[in-house]
């Protein structure tokens, strides 16, 4: 009994599966003409692909295909007669088979599908579709749309949609749309009349299904078509209305649909047909019962069945709903970038105030904090206001060394100098290195922990001592293994230890070097004073007996020889009672001996008589130029002012008197003036001769 009662529950499921099992299909490589073999096989792996999507089919991968063919040693190249079909139909066990040719000329492009049934061997389905364009945008758009088709059709044919001829869905729906010819077309979904086409291009928004649609216009014959609805999948058709005699139809009556919401602007479909956005009005709705479905993004949809009667208004006024929420999303920090479900909203604070109801994962980053992450819900009229504490992914450090001004250099990059305080680091480990001239390297692990501060305190282990020079001259060059370090004095330099050499030179001195030994952390000093070049000079004078004077100090009477005296620059003067006065600056050099022989002159008949005669003349001239000039102006003063007490004159007598006065003085301005002018040329020949004189004294 249990036996026959299993044998029967297998035949029972046998039988389910045959009924309710997707259709096993194949498709072969599309056939190309004007197209490459690559670019064949690129456009039947898409269709592929988009069939598959669809999920109606149980495909045959392609590797498969060919795998098991190639066992079968079946050449398929250039298999396109409906009996090589067949026979590949039958090795690879599949009811159906797909094949297809492209042709392509120039930008326009042609995709022809046929659907054969390997055990009849008829075509059950074919289609064709012509794209103008790039070969992209073919693949996306014509490929797509005649999987879909296919895919429609054939599911509709082999009754894999079972119950009434029309199905509905309140919640999945597809999207046909159909590009007429013709505009102003009668539109008929499921035999009800619904409205006028107000363009060539039809959109339906129908429930998953299948659904009758009727395109009919006077002069041309009806267009009907039975659509399978696929959900979420958009099919295009394109219809051509023939001219010809539409069948009898009864008398359309019509009404009014008017369509408000709250808020405005939304969508409106009527039995599928999108026919605007709110406020809508229909002059022409068909009468009987409509499904008016009113949708705006952000709001729940609005359906309402409406019955239409003949010349008659009907109003729908829909209050939808909202399906969204506000979210504020609150830094601290502030300036964090925001990321909702993947997408970038901006840095924070960020304000949303339409937000779509739902689930959404929230991603908080900014740099040198963690990121922040957390699952968020959206209710639908909700306020939200998310205030996020970010922790600091970084910490700070504080480095002070003794002595300061050691260079820090953190991961083998120059920070600064010490006392230095990071107050960013990222957290982490980190190798930190203290260098300090003529001092031990400090070299250390260290941990940055989130937020906390880290100091570091070195006390730096010198490897060097210090040293002062003192010594004359002031301003001498001290150089220490031949490299200048300063001048005289210097006091605490601080050296490696070490025997050094250290070397003093100034001009017109002999260089010293001596050697010193730096000790660690010891202090040195040296003292010394460089001997000064020196040279002589022999100082004869005719006649003898005069006094000598070198940079103003003085050295006895002439004859006289000078020793010892250091190189450089000097002045020498002679000065003798009864003769002129001698004086020589001269360069003396390293034991240069250097002979000065000076013949006085007196002053009497002396060219330097002569220049200081010839200074008193020009002196005279001067004042004489001056005295003419300022005589000259305030007679020019009397004659201007005696003038205009002439023209102002009360009586004959005075304005004679003023006349007078102004015809002199401006006759003493004038005679003025012109001495004057007679002395300049004067003055200048007694200045040009002095100059003259005194350059032949030198």
């Amino acid at each position: 009994m249990i036996k026959k009662i299993n044998s029967f529950l297998i035949f029972i499921i046998v039988i389910f599966s045959l009924i309710y099992t997707k259709p096993r299909i194949a498709v072969i490589e599309f056939e190309g003409a004007g197209v490459d073999k690559t670019s064949s096989s690129t456009i039947t792996d898409r269709f592929l692909y988009e069939l598959s999507k669809t999920n109606r089919f149980d495909i045959l991968e392609r590797e498969m295909m060919n795998k098991i063919l190639n066992e079968q040693k079946f050449q398929n190249s250039g298999c396109v007669k409906q009996e090589c079909i067949v026979k590949i139909g039958e090795l690879i066990a599949v009811q159906q088979i797909v094949t297809g040719t492209i042709s392509k000329i120039e930008d326009f492009y042609s995709l022809n599908i046929r659907l054969i049934d390997v055990q009849t061997g008829e075509i059950v389905y074919q289609d064709m579709d012509d794209f103008e364009g790039r070969i992209s945008d073919f693949m996306k758009i014509a490929v797509k749309n005649s999987a879909l088709r296919m895919s429609a059709e054939m599911s509709h044919n082999t009754g894999m949609n079972k119950g009434d001829k029309t199905t509905y869905s309140t919640t999945v729906k597809g999207i046909a749309i159909f590009n007429l010819n013709l505009s102003n077309v009668a539109i008929f979904v499921d035999d009800r009349y619904s409205s006028r086409s107000s363009g060539k291009k039809i959109k339906l928004s129908l429930t998953e299904g299948i659904h009758h649609i009727k395109f009919s216009k006077d002069g041309y014959k009806d267009f009907e078509k039975e659509v399978n609805i696929l959900p979420n999948e958009e099919l295009n058709y394109n219809v051509e209305l023939k001219i010809g005699s539409s069948r009898k139809q009864e008398e359309i009556l019509t009404g009014i649909l008017m369509v408000r919401s709250e808020p405005s602007n939304a969508i409106v479909f009527v039995d599928g047909v999108e026919k605007g956005i709110t406020l809508l009005q229909i002059a022409d709705i068909g009468i009987g019962e409509h499904e008016i479905r009113i949708e705006k993004n952000l709001y729940y949809p609005y359906a309402e069945i409406v019955t239409i009667a003949p010349d008659a208004i009907i109003e729908v006024q829909a209050s939808l709903k909202s399906r969204f929420g506000k979210l504020v999303i609150n830094t601290n920090p502030s300036g964090a970038v925001i990321k909702i479900n993947g997408q970038t909203k901006g840095r924070s604070p960020v304000m949303l105030n339409q937000l779509a109801s739902g689930t959404y994962s929230i991603n908080i980053s900014k740099e040198l904090y963690h990121t922040h992450r957390e699952k968020f819900e959206i209710t639908d009229g909700s306020d939200n206001i998310r205030n996020i504490n970010l922790i600091p992914a970084f910490g700070r450090l504080e480095v002070k060394s003794n002595p300061t001004g050691g260079e820090v250099f953190i991961d083998g990059q120059f920070k600064g100098i010490t006392p230095i305080s990071l107050n960013e680091l990222p957290s982490g480990n980190y190798n930190i290195k203290i260098i300090y001239p003529l001092y031990e390297t400090v070299e250390k692990e260290i941990i940055i922990e989130d937020g906390q501060l880290n100091k570091q305190n070195y006390k730096l282990e010198a490897r060097s001592g210090t040293l002062t020079i003192l010594g004359k001259p002031t301003g001498a060059s001290v150089f220490i293994n031949n490299i200048e370090i300063g001048k005289l004095p210097l006091n605490d330099i601080r050296l490696s230890e070490g025997m050094a050499e250290i070397k003093i030179s100034s001009t017109d001195y002999h260089s010293k070097v001596d050697y010193i030994n730096i000790r660690r952390n010891k202090h040195e000093k040296l003292n010394t004073n460089l001997i000064r070049h020196y040279g002589k000079l022999i100082i004869i004078t005719e006649p003898p007996e005069a006094e000598i004077f070198l940079d103003g100090e003085h050295r006895g009477k002439s004859p006289q020889i000078l020793n010892d005296i250091p190189t450089g620059s000097h002045k020498l003067e002679i000065k003798h009672s009864e003769f002129l006065n001698e004086s020589n600056e001269f360069n003396l050099l390293l034991n240069e001996k250097k002979e000065f022989r000076f013949e006085l002159m007196t002053y009497e008949g002396s060219i330097q008589e002569e220049i200081d005669k010839l200074k008193q003349r020009r002196r005279r001239y001067i004042w004489a130029a001056i005295t003419s000039f300022s005589i000259s102006g305030g007679s020019q003063y009397f004659s201007t002012m005696s003038y205009n007490d002439y023209e102002n004159a009360s009586t004959t007598l005075d304005a004679e008197k003023f006349y007078n006065y102004s015809i002199y003085g401006n006759n003493v301005f004038v005679g003025g003036a012109s001495i004057g002018i007679l002395l300049i040329p004067q003055i200048i020949k007694i200045t040009f001769k002095i100059n003259t004189l005194e350059k032949s004294l030198n």
